[in-house]
Formats: C-alpha cells, sequence, structure tokens
C-alpha cells in the first residue's frame, strides 16, 4: 500500500454561480453577498471548494461515490464498514472567481495511520485554475476508514491535538441546522445516502441521518466570520478542523470561539446533547489593515 504515497492524481472540476449559491444556502448563509449573484459584493463562501470533491464538473444529481471522487487517492483496505469526514484542512491562497471556472484538483496520499476502531487515510491537495495555472487553495483531508483492520501505519500525518484556551470563550453563537437542511446541502454534490436514508443511516450504526460533517463546519465557520471579520470572505485564509461527533438535523449548534491575534480558536457543540461536534479546530484571519 505504501508504494501509492505522494502519487499526484488529477482531477477536473467545475462550478458556476448557481453552485456557489448552492452551496451558501445549504450552510444557512442569509447574506447578500453569498446568495444574490447581482450583489455588488458576490463572492464564493471560502469553504466551498470543499463541495467540488464531490461534484466534479458536473451539475446533476451524482452517484456515491461520484466519478470526482474516484480520482482522489486512496488505498484498499480491509474490514471498511463505512468511511467518515475525519479532518479537514484548508487554505485560501487566491479568490476564487464568481463566473464558471474549470479547475484542476492535483491529490497525492500522505499517509495512512490506526485511529481508534478504524484507520485515518490523509491526502493532500492543489486547487488550480485550469486555463491560468492559478493556485487557488491547498487542503487536506483525513477520511476515517471505521473498521479498517490488518494494516501497517506509513507515511505522514497532519492529525494533531490542539486543545482550545482554558479561559472561558470570548465568544459564543447558536444557530439552529433545519430538519431539512441535508435535503439542500447535498446538493452541492455529496449525495451520500447517509444523509438522508433512514435505512442507510441504522445501517451504518446511527439512530438516523447525520448531517454532513462539511455542513456543519460550513455553519461553523460562517459564524466565525461573522463574528470577527463582518463575514467579509476576503480575510477569510485558513481552517482546520475535526469531526468529534454527528449532528442530527434538527439540533441547534454552539460555536464556541477563542481570539488570538489573528487566530480564533474554534470549539462547536450540539446544544441539546454537550457533546462537542467539531474539536480541534481554528480559523486563520488575515491581519487587520495598519492605518
Amino acid at each position: 500500500m505504501s508504494q501509492a504515497l505522494n502519487q499526484v492524481k488529477e482531477a477536473e472540476l467545475a462550478y458556476n454561480r448557481r453552485d456557489l449559491i448552492i452551496y451558501a444556502l445549504g450552510i444557512g448563509a442569509e447574506e447578500q453577498r453569498f446568495i444574490y449573484e447581482k450583489d455588488k459584493e458576490f463572492a464564493a463562501f471560502p469553504t466551498f471548494p470543499f463541495s467540488l470533491v464531490f461534484k466534479g464538473v458536473s451539475s446533476d444529481v451524482q452517484p456515491f461515490p461520484s466519478a470526482a471522487m474516484s480520482k482522489i487517492p486512496s488505498v484498499g483496505l480491509k474490514g471498511v464498514k463505512v468511511g467518515l469526514d475525519g479532518e479537514r484542512y484548508m487554505e485560501k491562497v487566491n479568490d476564487l472567481p464568481t463566473a464558471q471556472t474549470s479547475l484542476v484538483l492535483r491529490s497525492k496520499l500522505i499517509g495512512v495511520h490506526k485511529r481508534g476502531k478504524g484507520a485515518l487515510v490523509e491526502v493532500e491537495s492543489e486547487l488550480i485554475g485550469k486555463d491560468n495555472g492559478v493556485l487557488y487553495y491547498r487542503m487536506g483531508s483525513g477520511a476515517f476508514m471505521v473498521g479498517a483492520t490488518d494494516f501497517e501505519d506509513f507515511g505522514t500525518s497532519r492529525s494533531e491535538k490542539l486543545p482550545p484556551p482554558s479561559r472561558q470563550p470570548d465568544k459564543v453563537s447558536e444557530v439552529l441546522i433545519p430538519k431539512n437542511q441535508t435535503s439542500i446541502y447535498r446538493l452541492s454534490g455529496d449525495y451520500n445516502p447517509l444523509h438522508i436514508e433512514d435505512t442507510f443511516a441504522k445501517r451504518a450504526g446511527f439512530e438516523r441521518p447525520i448531517v454532513h460533517g462539511l455542513c456543519t463546519l460550513g455553519y461553523t465557520v460562517r459564524l466565525v466570520l461573522q463574528e470577527f471579520a463582518g463575514s467579509d470572505p476576503k480575510k477569510f485564509k485558513a481552517v482546520k478542523a475535526r469531526f468529534s461527533s454527528p449532528v442530527l438535523p434538527g439540533s441547534t449548534i454552539a460555536v464556541e470561539m477563542w481570539k488570538d491575534g489573528d487566530r480564533i480558536w474554534v470549539q462547536t457543540r450540539v446544544k441539546e446533547t454537550g457533546k462537542i461536534a467539531i474539536s480541534d479546530a481554528y480559523v486563520d484571519l488575515h491581519p487587520a489593515a495598519k492605518l
């Protein structure tokens, strides 16, 4: 399996303004700059590229896994019951265009390591303009393969414990994730039945369909930008997060935030249960201009 390390694979991706709007609605955005194409500040929400890995070049309903997902490096592991989003990292290098755009995602497998009752499979990617060669984003993902057995650790891991400060949060923002939110978010390309089909969710060990982890992360980043950046997407620099437990549709999440210079440490809880949904997380902002 280690032979697959650092071998670059490419996937073609594409989006248009409609895709930008659908994604923003999927993470509960109400700001005109993200949901109205004629707004003078219309922009892609910073975490939008996470969705592109699922949709590829199509705006139609996709099978799961999609054709684009099949071009992301992985390894065959024995005993896997289900794959879950484990960790994510994203760094914005340049703002995405708001017009129809074609991109290339260049990805490589960097490591596979034991985690609990499974494996963490880590991939690093660069999102590049197909026609102009511009580097827009650097991204990292850690997929948790539940039940994986009979393998040895290999490669590098970017996974790390990042506990929040011990003091009380500087800000806490709460938001309800509506019961039908997964039905909206999935239109951005992640058609995993885990998020909509009762039978599939129960077979995977959940009482009912769960919210996409990347949907919860989108909500989380949106609330951070509201509190500390005036919802200005240009101030977003990077985000890193671990998905610690699922969120059920109809739950209220409480996003706890600690300001530490241009880094906002983040922890997202499910208000009804107190369980931490997103941990070991931060959002980095570009420093404010000095007058």
